[in-house]
């Protein structure tokens, strides 16, 4: 380059973004259950933006990010013996579990530990419901355990001081449970714990999927009990790292 600041071909001002991003929300704040359906359509048109392998059923990624939908989980909650306390005085997390049984039940495990050691209660977990009858096998051979985790203070706390100690809690396990935390990690994770999301507010759905895949492998988002304000969408596209079901 003539500038002399440039040692290679690469030019910052070239970069671009290969990801389709969408956001849906309602002005004044009225959760509904159209706004999940909107962004999901809206999510659909961005399959472009997307990827998917030399087999078209098996996608690179897709995902949505809603509000909380409290009184869809308080039902089903109660379904599985799980008392949820009122809005706010709780988190839900996301997690992606290992397949194999025994690994699984050694991460829970270390759930617990890692909850009492930061005050916190784990009220129970919920199997997320999934239909994996349209994902390619490709896909389906790689396919993660899924269930949602619901965890109160053993103390009264406000939403925002909650929503901190659940930050803490989710890098916590991360590292311990994974192989980063030497001599500590659940030997057989293979990097498959991951946490989708933890947060009072806010719940995410995602994985390996095509934008159309979604809302068929995850039934939830078509109950019309979730409903959400605003609602967050991501078609995937990878350029430099393989794709896999917790990215």
């Amino acid at each position: 380059m003539k500038d002399g600041k440039h040692k290679s071909l690469y030019l910052p001002e070239m970069e671009r973004d290969s990801c389709g991003i969408g956001f849906v929300a309602n002005l004044k704040g009225v959760k509904s259950h159209q706004v999940v359906e909107d962004a999901l359509v809206m999510l659909q048109n961005m399959e472009h933006r997307g990827a998917c392998g030399c087999e078209p059923d098996t996608g690179d990624g897709a995902g949505i990010l809603i509000q909380t939908p409290h009184e869809f989980f308080v039902d089903e909650c109660r379904k599985i013996q799980i008392d949820l306390p009122d809005y706010g005085s709780y988190g839900v997390g996301v997690i992606f579990f290992p397949t194999n049984k025994r690994v699984r039940v050694a991460c829970r495990q270390r759930l617990y530990e890692v909850a009492e050691r930061l005050s916190l209660e784990i009220l129970g977990f919920r199997q997320i419901p999934v239909n994996n009858t349209t994902i390619g096998s490709t896909a389906c051979s790689v396919e993660l355990h899924y269930e949602q985790i619901f965890i109160k203070h053993n103390d009264t706390v406000d939403q925002d001081t909650l929503e901190r100690k659940l930050f803490v809690f989710r890098m916590h396990t991360t590292h311990s449970i994974g192989s980063t935390s030497k001599g500590q990690a659940i030997v057989g994770n293979n990097y498959e714990f991951y946490w989708a999301s933890l947060s009072t507010k806010t719940v995410v759905y995602k994985g390996q999927l095509r934008t159309d895949q979604l809302p068929v492998y995850y039934p939830d988002l078509k109950d019309p009990r979730i409903v959400s304000a605003l609602a967050l969408v991501h078609s995937r596209f990878s350029t430099n790292t393989f794709p896999k079901w917790k990215w």
